[in-house]
């Protein structure tokens, strides 16, 4: 075992087919977005114990105790980490030491998160930095597996696009717990609208679409997964914007979002959308050789209304 592990963990942004994919079979595409987000594993001596710079109490425990029913809250704020452990060890037995695991986040937390999958990338995190310290030599689909199943122990529902695009990277076409496919997009430039307000995630999935909403949705996908021309992308990435609209609620579309929507857009070589569930968080943005003095005054424009706009970059995929 090496004496320490640590790993870089992206973050994601859905581009297209949020709530239609929560179902078996359902399509998104999905992207890894870069972060400053770490996990460390080093081996220690008496308890296991995490820690974090987010303001939580660091937490010691005995990785065996966590296979005993009832042993894991699952609403604390540990709940995710510890349910990442406890599927791996399931998958990969026992571990052969004992840890320190340190989780560095720059993704926000609670009503400051950036809407960016903090929880998936803490289970997806925690696997491949187990799987590496121990030499697992876990396949991506298994660490897949292991991630997915951990996070829907804990969360009780979700598509886990999420946990697919930071476990392979890139992005990704991706069928409910089916089948993901890393895309080959053009080299445009893509930005992240933050309004500042989260939404947890988990209490938006129980709203009911006609059958009609997922067949569109799913079309949509597989016509924007093989889209190479940016006015035709846009054309699509919009269609699937309103097709959203049309099928939520009217808070779907905070009066920030619209505000964003409607700015970014007025562009014709920038294409937005809102990323994830909506009724807040965040936009992907898209840009076809906007220059930047165009990119500033757009910038300065949402700052008016307490918005920001930054420039991301897509993880590699691996």
């Amino acid at each position: 075992m090496p004496k320490k592990v640590i790993i870089k963990v992206p973050g994601k942004l859905f581009i297209a087919g949020e709530y239609a994919v929560t179902r078996q079979g359902g399509r998104a595409i999905v992207a890894a977005v870069e972060t400053n987000f770490m996990i460390s594993v080093k081996q220690t001596k008496g308890l296991s114990v995490m820690h974090t710079n987010i303001g939580l109490e660091a937490f010691s425990f005995k990785p065996t105790d966590l296979l005993k029913p009832g042993m894991i809250d699952m609403k604390s704020d540990w709940s995710f980490a510890l349910t990442a452990i406890k599927k791996f060890i399931e998958v990969c037995g026992p571990l052969k030491s004992e840890l320190e695991i340190e989780i560095q986040s720059n993704l926000g937390y609670g009503k400051n998160k950036k809407g960016y999958g903090s929880s998936a990338a803490v289970v997806s995190g925690i696997v491949k930095a187990l799987n590496q310290f121990f030499n697992m030599k876990l396949s991506f689909e298994e660490e897949f597996e292991i991630a997915a199943d951990a996070h829907f122990e804990v969360q009780g529902s979700g598509s886990m696009g999420d946990i697919a695009a930071i476990i392979f990277g890139g992005i990704v076409s991706y069928r409910n717990r089916d089948l993901i496919e890393v895309l080959q997009f053009p080299d445009w430039e893509t930005f992240v609208v933050q309004t500042g307000k989260s939404v947890k995630t988990g209490e938006k999935l129980s709203i009911n679409f006609e059958p009609s909403f997922y067949a569109e949705s799913d079309k949509l996908v597989q016509r924007l997964s093989q889209e190479k021309n940016f006015s035709g992308f846009k054309k699509l990435l919009l269609e699937n914007q309103d097709l959203l609209i049309k099928n939520l609620p009217k808070d779907y579309v905070t009066e920030k979002l619209d505000f964003a929507l409607k700015t970014v857009n007025s562009h014709p070589r920038l294409a937005g959308k809102i990323s994830g569930s909506g009724f807040g968080e965040n936009l992907i943005v898209f840009s076809n050789g906007v220059s930047w003095g165009e990119i500033t005054l757009l910038i300065q424009s949402l700052e008016q209304k307490n918005i920001k706009m930054e420039a991301i970059k897509f993880a590699k995929s691996n």
